[in-house]
């Protein structure tokens, strides 16, 4: 039986200063730390590969654990964090835009509802439709998937 392991992230710039964030956020000092802890318990862990979201902040932390463990990393685009509208990335959760951008989403909340250019709930349930299928047809039994948090926000 197969056995997935899922990691968050470290904390990020945009997590630390309330930033919708971008593909470019990194680990602050503090999210470094963090992966670091996570590593050394990744160490009694047992698993052949580590798969890693193609977002920085997630790579980062994959690679404190892969250091600790000695585990390859493979990185996928289906374990990003939820693509948001282009018009909001990189502006503070409170900024006036961000705020009507993600009450707009809140209203409008089908499944094909699109308001730019974000990951609606449809676009959204596919991908983790094709990242379980992927989990399930990996070669390796045993895997370690870093990845992105739930935000409180749509």
């Amino acid at each position: 039986m197969k056995k997935i392991y899922f990691v968050r992230h470290g904390e990020s710039e945009g997590n630390a200063n309330l930033i919708v964030q971008t593909h470019e956020a990194q680990l602050t000092e503090k999210g470094m730390a963090q992966a670091s802890v996570v590593a050394g318990k990744c160490i009694k862990l047992e698993f052949e590969t580590i798969i890693s979201s193609t977002m920085i902040r997630a790579r980062q932390t994959a690679e404190i654990i892969s250091a600790a463990t000695k585990k390859p990393i493979e990185l996928s685009n289906l374990f990003v964090e939820r693509r948001r509208p282009k018009e909001i990335s990189g502006k503070h959760i409170d900024d006036a835009e961000s705020v009507r951008f993600r009450k707009a989403i809140r209203e409008n909340i089908d499944i094909n509802f699109r308001f730019s250019n974000e990951e609606n709930f449809s676009d959204l349930r596919n991908r983790a439709h094709q990242a379980m299928e992927f989990l399930k047809n990996h070669k390796e039994e045993n895997i370690l998937v870093v990845t992105h948090g739930k935000n409180d926000w749509p």
